[in-house]
């Protein structure tokens, strides 16, 4: 009859899992990504204000003006990012594909934008700090409960203090836990990212509202 009880209770907190995946996952995921995307802005505008090799960093402000430029201009700055990709430094190659994932995105064409993604993630001649980024974009862009474990097998490199996606790589785990219905699990990690004083204060926000809603 124990068993039984047991049984009935770890329905239920599946169940509960599920339904606060349904309703705060996407968001969640959604809010994190454009902060993350910002980030990466950033880190390319110094790529580009540092870099000795003028000719890249004009081709890639030349890009992003075609995709500040709106819709019509899509298919003209994804030529002009595969221009960079094929002749530029590993810095502006990753650069490229970032932006050609954010451009499929906003297509709402998932599949190709994680294909940019895993570009990056894969090219040991890019900076750590960019294949470690993509692996944190493969993972907003591309969860679900069928893939959370080997997402979150992905992300446990980068969940390091040391790493300058420490905090992203660590929330992101927490959301692949209530989507994978691992309740207790996100709980551990999400009170601890409130807790964190070195998080980002949003961030730390979004951490309490997931701990209520997975108490509720």
């Amino acid at each position: 009859m124990v068993d039984i009880f047991q049984e009935v209770e770890e329905d239920l907190k599946r169940e509960r899992a599920e339904r606060i995946w349904r309703k705060y996952g996407k968001v969640i995921i959604a809010v994190a990504a454009v902060i993350v995307l910002g980030v990466a802005g950033r880190e390319g505008w110094k790529t580009y204000e540092h870099s000795t090799r003028v000719e890249d960093g004009t081709r890639f402000a030349n890009a992003l003006e075609l995709v500040n430029a709106g819709p019509d201009k899509s298919q003209a700055a994804l030529d002009a990012f595969d221009t960079i990709i094929a002749k530029g430094d590993d810095g502006f190659v990753a650069l490229g594909h970032f932006q050609k994932a954010r451009i499929y995105l906003s297509q709402n064409d998932t599949d190709k934008a994680i294909k940019e993604l895993e570009a990056i993630a894969a090219d040991k001649d890019v900076d750590q700090v960019y294949r470690d980024l993509a692996v944190i974009q493969i993972a907003m862009n591309n969860a679900s409960a069928q893939n959370a474990d080997a997402l979150i097998a992905r992300l446990e490199p980068i969940a390091v203090p040391e790493n300058t996606w420490y905090h992203s790589a660590r929330e992101m785990i927490a959301v692949l836990d209530i989507a994978a219905g691992k309740t207790e699990e996100a709980k551990s990690l999400l009170t601890e990212l409130a807790d964190d004083k070195t998080a980002p204060a949003d961030m730390r926000g979004r951490a309490n509202e997931l701990l209520k809603a997975i108490k509720a």
